[in-house]
């Protein structure tokens, strides 16, 4: 190679490996960019994915979802399952968990999880003006709402059946012979609804007397479905007079325009709708966001305005057309954590019944 030759090959060797260097810088810096994004440095959300398990009707959920996604990136995937169905089956993942969140249901099948270890010990700053009696002490789940057990009539469908009678304002009025076939019930292996509702009158009447007014009640039944709020959708298609359900359950339908009147009537147990995070599950960073955004003010007012409960927290004020807890019969000595230690024997027995 004469001199000239070797020249323009060294100078080709240098642009060569300017271009080699410039490259790298690049890619070193589109990659240093990437996790700067992703770790929130310049402000962009990390695309996630929380999966939900949600004991509130589906419709509730989502808005409060949707609302979490614009504000913080994460996406989600939701399962809507009956409370007892939910317990049921986060137990049986406990080895591969497939949630990360449990949205509602009764505080009592939260503590079930809790007690079976199935859920992550998390203390949210936004839990602080939470009762006590309301949360767990060490995070396991964390109470949202309030909401008593009515008794729901068909208006309506009551005129036709049995006229200017008056409205019954007791459970033990519901074991009258004139109302066979004329009730609606969840189940209470199933339900936290119709549990929540057995579990009071246990502690007020006593076992005994709870079971054997069940049996009494039984023939009246005209079903007993897996969802808590069926009886009341079902007496307001007028296919039969009384569902019991949920106060806030019975007001939303009431506001859909149907005729319906509700009592709370005494031994009405509550439940403290919870919120829990499940352990181990695919994305627990994110469950802890999502419970921080749950106990703001926001998701309490959504919730509280579509399903007519009442927050637990003194800040979200109770929706129009819904009724204070505080102004009714309901049993305020209700037990949530015995509810919670009694529940497979009462369920046990409950079952046995015909």
């Amino acid at each position: 190679m004469n001199m000239k030759g070797w020249f323009t090959e060294m100078a080709r060797n240098k642009r060569n490996s300017g271009s080699v260097i410039i490259l790298s810088v690049i890619v070193i810096v589109l990659v240093a960019g990437f996790f700067m994004y992703k770790s929130g440095v310049f402000g962009g959300k990390e695309k996630q994915k929380i999966t939900v398990y949600s004991i509130f009707q589906e419709e509730e959920a989502r808005k409060i979802l949707d609302k979490f996604k614009a504000e913080t990136g994460i996406d989600y995937d939701i399962l809507r399952l009956p409370s007892g169905e939910a317990v049921s089956r986060i137990q049986n993942e406990m080895s591969n968990p497939q949630a990360d969140f449990l949205m509602g249901g009764p505080a009592d099948s939260h503590q079930v999880l809790k007690e079976a270890g199935s859920l992550e010990a998390y203390v949210s700053p936004n839990a602080s003006d939470i009762a006590d009696n309301m949360k767990d002490k060490e995070g396991h789940w964390t109470g949202f709402y309030l909401n008593p057990v009515a008794i729901g009539i068909n208006e309506n469908r009551w005129k036709e059946k049995y006229g200017d009678a008056p409205y019954p304002q007791s459970f033990k009025e519901l074991t009258d012979p004139k109302f066979k076939g004329e009730i609606g019930m969840s189940d209470p292996a199933t339900s936290g609804t119709a549990y929540t509702a057995v579990a009071s009158l246990a502690q007020v009447w006593g076992d005994d007397e709870m079971l054997n007014y069940m049996k009494e009640l039984l023939p009246n039944l005209k079903e007993r479905p897996k969802s808590g709020i069926e009886p009341i959708q079902k007496a307001a298609k007028g296919e039969y007079t009384i569902g019991i359900t949920f106060l806030g359950d019975q007001l939303k339908i009431k506001y859909q325009g149907n005729p319906i009147t509700s009592i709370v009537p005494e031994a009405a147990g509550y439940e403290v709708g919870a919120l829990s995070i499940v352990k181990n599950g695919p994305n627990t960073e994110a469950a802890k966001k999502l419970m921080d955004y749950m106990l703001t003010k926001e998701p309490g007012e959504i919730y509280t305005q579509s399903a007519y409960a009442v927050s637990v927290k003194d800040s979200v004020p109770i929706p129009e057309g819904g009724i204070d807890i505080k102004s009714t019969n309901y049993n305020a000595s209700y037990d949530l954590l015995k509810a919670a230690a009694q529940r497979k024997d009462l369920q046990s027995a409950l079952k046995d019944l015909k």
